[in-house]
């Protein structure tokens, strides 16, 4: 896979990702809105249990199929790209079924004694089915994401959250007579029905990618590797990636025990710290994360792409993939960090009605290029192989974090403030580990010019006309128009700056899907684009 096709398939996830996203927020703000502070608190104390359980039966697993699949695929070895699918997908059948039980009959223990809240136990029950059915479908999507074939994902991914979303708002509705509990119950069975809807779309799929490539011409030898072999090598990826899964879910495990409890050793009532943690986890985290869309997608597809660079033996096409993944993520996620540290506040009335909110939204902020960059450095160490190094990262900085947030949320001058600068040194730390190893291992340097200096400027200049037309038309027009005039305004003004320093190049343009090339043909007529 070239540099150019890699940026491709980062694409079609990233534009699935924004599409997923939106979505997410239609169902996330009326969410907030409808079940309060507290409801979201619920909801963020049984998400990560399941998330946490998810990712110790399947996170490595579907990057390993990804690794092996695109290796045996450069070989030409397709029977045996298709024999790592069939034994990774009764492996996670069998794994994800076993968590599901697990859960199932410990849920009201870990909302007991656990997460300290009885009312927990509702959505994790309801959450429960989702464990085995996701299982499944992340077999199909690394055998996919092996092949370098993204659209099978994608598609998924939009036909999940569609699902999942129709399912919050009609089931948080209606359930909400029962209480809070229970309509977070119901928020969380989206993660059910979105699953299912995911598999068939990815069934289907298969079929057809099934009987299109019964043609390929087949260079292994007939006896193909041995089914020990194989389930050991699959076990060795993916024991270190599941590890590291597992950190961040069990993070936010502790984050939902810690953190209210320490709120509430400031000077906090229970109810109203659940309230401030569901602000942090369920609303400002939500904004944080949505620039990482495309990190997320980088990552993705940097396994594969890599995986295939080093089985033909090409470093400097390694160097540049991994070049191409930095510069991606610099270019989205610093002004999208810069832009909800300016607007914080306002954009928190707008999108929730709480102000407070813009508190947690502003020292959250910065983490989105730290955890955008972390996510590409890490599958570029992924990709080659490895897998153990950005989980050792990552530990680091999430213990470091939560030593930290254990001391700096029960100060009363910080409160829920110091669960975020925590969350912010934990991942400056896990990212200069992974930018260290990626130097070290890789002989990897970074090209300043086009990946920071331009980035940098245009920030600079986004920056200074986001202020300046937010205040010159919040008191005529209101917060909301205001906000979304200086967004506009900053975001073209960004892209016009980056365009013509160069940062972004006709070749770059023509990688977006039918209309890159349209695009930047126009551009280069007004001269505001480089070849």
């Amino acid at each position: 896979m070239t540099g150019r096709n890699f940026l491709k398939g980062a694409f079609i996830l990233s534009f699935a990702g924004v599409l997923i996203k939106l979505m997410g927020a239609v169902y996330r703000i009326p969410l907030a809105r409808l079940i309060g502070g507290e409801g979201m608190g619920l909801y963020q104390m049984a998400y990560p249990v399941y998330t946490m359980i998810l990712a110790l039966s399947t996170a490595g697993i579907p990057v390993a199929i990804s690794l092996l699949v695109s290796e045996k695929e450069a070989l030409g070895d397709f029977r045996g790209a298709r024999r790592v699918f069939l034994v990774s997908l009764v492996m996670l059948a069998l794994v994800g079924l076993a968590f599901t039980l697990l859960l199932f009959f410990n849920s009201y223990w870990l909302a007991s004694h656990v997460l300290y809240d009885e009312r927990a136990f509702y959505p994790l029950i309801a959450i429960c089915p989702a464990i085995f059915i996701t299982a499944v479908s992340s077999a199909f999507r690394g055998y996919f994401q092996g092949n370098q074939t993204m659209v099978p994902t994608a598609i998924s991914q939009v036909f999940e959250q569609l699902f999942r979303v129709l399912t919050v708002l009609v089931m948080a509705y209606f359930l909400l007579s029962y209480g809070v509990e229970f309509a977070a119950a119901g928020a969380t069975f989206g993660a059910v029905t979105g699953s299912v809807a995911s598999l068939i779309v990815l069934l289907i799929f298969y079929m057809l990618f099934s009987w299109r490539g019964r043609g390929k011409a087949d260079r292994a030898s007939s006896k193909g590797e041995p089914f020990a072999s194989l389930l050991g090598r699959i076990i060795i990826i993916a024991v270190p990636l599941s590890l590291g899964g597992l950190v961040m879910p069990i993070m936010q495990v502790i984050d939902a025990t810690i953190v209210p409890l320490r709120l509430q050793a400031a000077g906090h009532s229970m109810a109203r710290a659940t309230e401030l943690f569901g602000q942090f986890s369920g609303m400002a985290n939500t904004l944080i994360n949505l620039p990482t869309i495309v990190t997320i997608s980088l990552a993705v597809s940097l396994v594969p792409a890599i995986s295939e660079a080093m089985a033909k033996k090409r470093p400097a096409q390694v160097k540049s993939l991994i070049d191409a993944a930095i510069w991606v993520t610099v270019l989205l996620c610093l002004p999208s960090a810069v832009g909800l540290w300016l607007l914080s506040t306002p954009i928190a009335r707008f999108l929730y009605g709480i102000p407070e909110v813009g508190l947690s939204i502003a020292v959250l902020a910065p983490t989105t290029l730290l955890l955008g960059l972390y996510q590409a450095t890490s599958g570029a160490l992924q990709g080659t192989g490895k897998t153990y190094l950005p989980v050792k990262n990552l530990l680091i900085g999430v213990m470091l974090k939560g030593t930290l947030n254990y001391y700096l949320v029960g100060l009363p001058s910080l409160g829920i403030k110091g669960a975020g600068i925590a969350t912010l040194v934990g991942f400056t730390v896990a990212l200069l580990l992974n930018y260290r190893d990626v130097k070290k291992h890789m002989g990897f340097s970074l090209s300043w010019y086009k990946s920071i200096f331009t980035p940098m400027i245009g920030t600079a200049v986004m920056s200074f006309l986001v202020i300046r037309v937010y205040y010159a038309v919040v008191n005529s027009f209101g917060n909301s128009a205001a906000v979304l005039l200086s967004i506009a305004v900053g975001g073209l003004s960004y892209l016009l700056v980056i365009l013509l320093l160069g940062g972004i190049k006709v070749k770059d343009l023509e990688l977006i899907p039918g209309v890159g090339a349209k695009f930047s043909k126009l551009l280069q007529k007004f001269k505001i684009v480089r070849r």
